[in-house]
């Protein structure tokens, strides 16, 4: 069976590499957007992916939290329950989600799903001047601008990772592959991680 889990630094192209590496695989696109309905289903607190992961990656929103706990709020113990059972029901969705092939595309699937013998835990990279005339590129914005957005991306997945699963997303020992996109086009890196899998490559 062909899963990927594709965890990214900002700009390397991660989100147009997995729609053509699922397009090619002939396999369903799994990102946050897709993953949210069924963590919805286990948990309706959870609402919005990405106001998700700013409150839980933010260590000013942790701060506040254990405050609100101490004066005994309950909307604080509720944020405190949800925190606490986040890494099972990240790891609940990634194994209903990994039952069919598929292309998984968020920042923590390989740290949910761990040590897989049917999954190919993919880490996109490339060096940070790189990653900044990129996503400068792609947003039409300045290199100030650029340099911000990319180190604020970096350091919330980070956060993020860290976080759930207690592990540091940059550690490459936690993929099967890690690819430099800045060496390859992104067909050529499609054609790496498809080959990975043992498929062909046309």
């Amino acid at each position: 069976m062909a899963l990927w889990t594709i965890s990214a630094q900002a700009g390397t192209g991660a989100p147009e590499v997995a729609r053509e590496l699922a397009r090619r695989a002939e396999v369903e696109l799994l990102d946050r957007e897709a993953l949210l309905p069924l963590a919805h289903e286990l948990e309706p607190e959870i609402t919005d992916a990405d106001e998700l992961e700013e409150r839980i990656s933010s260590r000013f929103t942790a701060l506040a939290l254990g405050a609100a706990i101490a004066t005994g709020s309950p909307e604080a113990v509720r944020e405190f329950k949800l925190r606490k059972t986040l890494p099972d029901l990240g790891r609940a969705v990634l194994r209903e989600a990994a039952r069919h092939p598929a292309v998984i595309f968020a920042p923590a699937a390989f740290a949910a799903l761990g040590p897989d013998p049917s999954a190919i835990h993919v880490r996109l990279r490339a060096p940070f001047e790189w990653r900044v005339a990129a996503y400068q590129r792609k947003e039409v914005v300045d290199r100030h601008a650029a340099e911000k957005a990319v180190r604020h991306d970096d350091e919330h997945k980070r956060a993020w990772v860290r976080t759930l699963y207690h592990v540091d997303v940059d550690d490459t020992s936690h993929f099967s592959l890690v690819v430099d996109v800045s060496a390859f086009a992104t067909d050529r890196v499609v054609d790496i991680l498809l080959a990975a899998a043992g498929k062909a490559v046309s």
